[in-house]
């Protein structure tokens, strides 16, 4: 993928950003050649546009590779992944949430069950990490749920001597400094997500927490609180915000608001996600595909004015595109059944999805197989649209789950690919030409 276009480095070399999406990484090369990737042109000199795998021999199928490396890794994974809801209840009423939500925790016999099958992955020598992500409903629903069976999945960790990662992924209004600090010691969090749709008065409209009351001013002042405590030093916050007609057009205040508040710091990012159905209608919140890529690329460049962190291109291939393609992976809702989908538990119509109880299934086996296990069988038999597709290596395909429901999930790298080429190479200190 080449950048539009072309930019003067300081020395006075003008060059145009290329992507190679089979390794996530970015060149910068000279126009002529530019040209010829652009028109797929080869020439005698071009070992090494080869060697760095820009250029590819006519009939090499990239796309099987690519398919076949995501098979391997989906299948012989040294990281145990397990998604976990402590609660399943939320403290708010989004009105595009796709969720249905009830006030259960976990039970006292669904814990040990569970924690006897995270001690089971530790002890069995087939996994390197214990990955742990704390899921909802709201997650601090479950507050105390979660710092138990915290305590538990971490001990079997260190006395198996295997790596331990935990992440929550929580809407932020339940926070505080006392609670990061137990969740960062205690839980061992070292990451945090929360949802901020836009200014103050757009979030709290589109966000409303079920007492009526706001809590944007709230979120952002414990995590700029939270940036300014040597105990949380090791903690790393990120902001979605979730993209609708209601918010689209106001990434340059909601940028300014954060920046404002301390939130442009090396130790959070930000990202735009689409509001998308969950098995709900969303069609009167969702940005039409066609304005999607350029909404996004406005908050990336809202984001760059203000100083925020965001990741504009890939980092790496997306070899495991979500949980659900990996049986090392699993979903655990807070009434003990078990899936392979974080969008079936707590979702109507595809509640019963489950693949058994974790109380019931074998504590040192991995998860039955779910629905869409045979994911990277379905690319490779060309049953979506993914397998031409340039961005496969670094999409995945994105959600097998809305593909199987004929809702093509393609994200907007796709379409703004190259302006984020573009921007890449402004941010790197380059200057436009012409």
């Amino acid at each position: 993928m080449v950048g539009r276009n072309a930019f003067r480095h300081p020395s006075g070399r003008v060059v145009r950003p290329v992507l190679n999406t089979a390794t996530a990484k970015v060149y910068l090369v000279d126009l002529a050649t530019a040209q010829r990737l652009e028109a797929g042109v080869a020439e005698g000199d071009d070992a090494r546009l080869a060697q760095s795998g820009l250029l590819v021999e006519v009939d090499h199928d990239e796309a099987a590779e690519v398919i076949e490396a995501s098979r391997v890794a989906a299948r012989d994974r040294r990281t145990r992944d397990f998604v976990v809801m402590p609660s399943a209840y939320c403290n708010m009423g989004c009105g595009y949430c796709g969720q249905t939500h009830e006030r259960v925790t976990v039970s006292r016999d669904h814990r040990a069950a569970l924690a006897e099958r995270v001690a089971r992955a530790a002890r069995g020598g087939r996994y390197d990490t214990l990955n742990v992500r704390w899921f909802g409903g709201e997650p601090l629903m479950g507050y105390a749920v979660l710092l138990d069976l915290s305590r538990r999945f971490t001990a079997a960790a260190d006395e198996a001597g295997v790596g331990y990662a935990a992440k929550i992924v929580t809407n932020g209004s339940l926070l505080d400094a006392r609670k990061l600090r137990a969740l960062h010691r205690d839980a061992r969090i070292s990451s945090v997500e929360v949802t901020l749709d836009g200014p103050a008065e757009v979030h709290d409209a589109s966000r409303p927490l079920k007492s009526g009351a706001g809590s944007f001013h709230k979120i952002i002042g414990v995590i700029g609180a939270a940036l300014r405590d040597p105990e949380l030093d090791g903690l790393h916050f990120t902001v979605r915000t979730n993209i609708g007609v209601h918010n689209a057009a106001l990434a340059e205040p909601f940028a300014a608001e954060l920046a404002a508040a301390g939130l442009a710091h090396d130790r959070v990012a930000c990202y735009p996600a689409p509001v998308h159905s969950w098995g709900n209608d969303v069609s009167d919140v969702a940005v039409p595909r066609a304005d999607l890529a350029a909404a996004e690329m406005a908050w990336f460049l809202a984001y760059q004015r203000h100083g925020l962190r965001f990741r504009l291109l890939p980092a790496a291939p997306r070899r495991v595109v979500c949980a659900a393609t990996s049986r090392h992976s699993e979903v655990v809702g807070a009434d003990g059944r078990v899936y392979s989908c974080t969008e079936q538990s707590l979702v109507p119509g595809h509640r019963d999805e489950d693949l058994g109880h974790v109380g019931s299934l074998a504590a040192d086996e991995l998860r039955p197989p779910g629905a869409f296990d045979d994911w990277y069988d379905t690319l490779d038999a060309g049953a979506t649209a993914c397998r031409g597709c340039a961005i496969l290596p670094v999409c995945g395909g994105a959600c097998p789950k809305l593909w199987r429901e004929g809702k093509p999930p393609c994200p907007s790298l796709r379409d703004n690919v190259r302006d984020r080429l573009d921007l890449y190479a402004l941010t790197a200190g380059y200057t436009p030409v012409g």
